[in-house]
C-alpha cells in the first residue's frame, strides 16, 4: 500500500512499522524510542534476534549521544561519505541504545542515508532503526512492489521509486588504530583510502552466533532458486543463465541479464531484481555467470552472488 510523505511519519510516530526507500534498498523503519515496534520487524522479517540493526539519523551530530567514544577519522568519514551508503560501527552508549537494537553487543551502528525523502522522514521523526524490507536471508527490495511481494499490499510502504544503488551500505569498524570493513557494500575499499591515507581491509570473519553487522550471516540475500557458481557452464540440470547482456550464451537457456558486464554500477542496481525475477518466474535452478573482475565494486557483487549461492 503506497503512501504519502505525511502518512509514513504519522505512522512511524504512532508506532507502526514502514516502508521506505534508501539509496541502497528499501528499510523497515521503526522509531528508535519505540521498543515494541522494534521487535515488530524482528517478527515481521523472521529475523534472529542476534542480527543487529543500524540506526539512521538526519545529522551526524546526533551520533554523538548514542556512543562512548568517537575514533580517530569518525569525522573525516562522517563528513566526507554522509549522506550517503555508509555505515560506521561504534561503541554504543548502552543507556540510551536498546538492547535489541544491538542485539545485546557493546556496539552499535549508525547511517545517514541519500535519498531525499528518507532525509525528510528522518527530520521529522528523529532517529530510526531500518533493516533491509524483506524476508530474512531473502534477496532485498530494490523496488516497492518488492516489499509489498514479501508483506503484502496492505503494507504501507512510502514510494521513492527504484533504489539506485542496489547492494547494501558498507559497513566500517576502528579496530587496532585503524578502520576496517566488515561488510562490503555500495563503496569499496578504494573509495577510503584518499581520505584515511589508507586502504580500510576487509575482515571477513564471521561470527554466526554473535555478528556484529547486518549482512554477516554466512546464507544471505538469497533466492529459492539453486544458483550454480561453478566457473564453467554445466552441460544439463540448470533452466536459465544468469550472465551479461553483451555476451553470447546457449540459446537453450533462458537468459535474465544483469547489464554489462563493463558497468559495475548497473549490474549492481539490477542483482536483486533478477534474484527475484528468478522466484517470481518459478526458475529452480540457474547459473551464474561470475567471469568478471574481482576488485572494486566487483568485490561486493561477487560476495553477494556468493552468499546468495551458499
Amino acid at each position: 500500500m503506497r503512501v504519502s510523505l505525511e502518512t509514513a511519519c504519522a505512522l512511524l510516530q504512532q508506532g507502526d512499522v514502514v516502508a521506505i526507500p534508501t539509496e541502497t534498498v528499501y528499510g523497515l523503519a521503526a522509531s528508535l524510542s519505540n521498543p515494541d515496534a522494534i521487535e515488530h520487524i524482528y517478527t515481521l522479517k523472521g529475523r534472529p534476534a542476534n542480527n543487529p540493526l543500524i540506526i539512521h539519523v538526519g545529522d551526524a551530530s546526533q551520533v554523538l549521544f548514542y556512543t562512548k567514544d568517537i575514533p580517530e577519522g569518525f569525522e573525516i568519514l562522517a563528513n566526507t561519505f554522509w549522506p550517503g551508503p555508509m555505515t560506521l560501527l561504534l561503541p554504543a552508549e548502552k543507556e540510551w541504545v536498546p538492547s535489541i537494537v544491538r542485539a545485546d553487543l557493546d556496539t552499535v551502528a549508525f547511517r545517514i542515508p541519500s535519498h531525499p525523502l528518507t532525509l525528510q522522514v528522518l527530520g521529522y521523526t528523529g532517529p530510526l532503526v531500518m533493516p533491509s524490507a524483506n524476508l530474512s536471508g531473502k534477496p532485498s527490495a530494490t523496488r516497492p512492489e518488492h516489499v509489498e511481494n514479501d508483506f503484502g499490499n496492505t503494507f504501507p510502504v512510502l514510494d521513492g521509486g527504484e533504489c539506485y544503488r542496489g547492494v547494501e551500505s558498507t559497513i566500517l569498524t576502528y579496530h587496532n588504530d585503524k578502520w576496517e570493513i566488515v561488510r562490503l557494500g555500495a563503496l569499496t575499499a578504494e573509495t577510503f583510502e584518499p581520505f584515511l591515507g589508507y586502504r580500510p581491509r576487509v575482515n571477513e570473519f564471521v561470527d554466526e552466533e554473535y555478528p556484529v553487522c547486518p549482512g554477516q550471516l554466512y546464507r544471505h540475500y538469497a533466492p529459492l532458486a539453486m544458483l550454480l557458481l561453478d566457473p564453467i557452464l554445466p552441460n544439463e540440470g540448470i533452466e536459465a543463465i544468469v550472465g551479461f547482456s553483451e555476451r553470447q550464451y546457449p540459446p537453450q537457456y533462458r537468459l535474465f541479464e544483469l547489464g554489462s558486464s563493463q558497468n559495475a554500477e548497473e549490474v549492481a542496481k539490477n542483482l536483486y531484481r533478477i534474484f527475484r525475477l528468478l522466484d517470481s518466474e518459478g526458475i529452480k535452478t540457474a547459473w551464474v555467470d561470475t567471469h568478471f573482475p574481482d576488485s572494486g565494486l566487483w568485490t561486493t557483487i561477487k560476495e553477494r552472488i556468493r552468499k546468495a549461492g551458499a
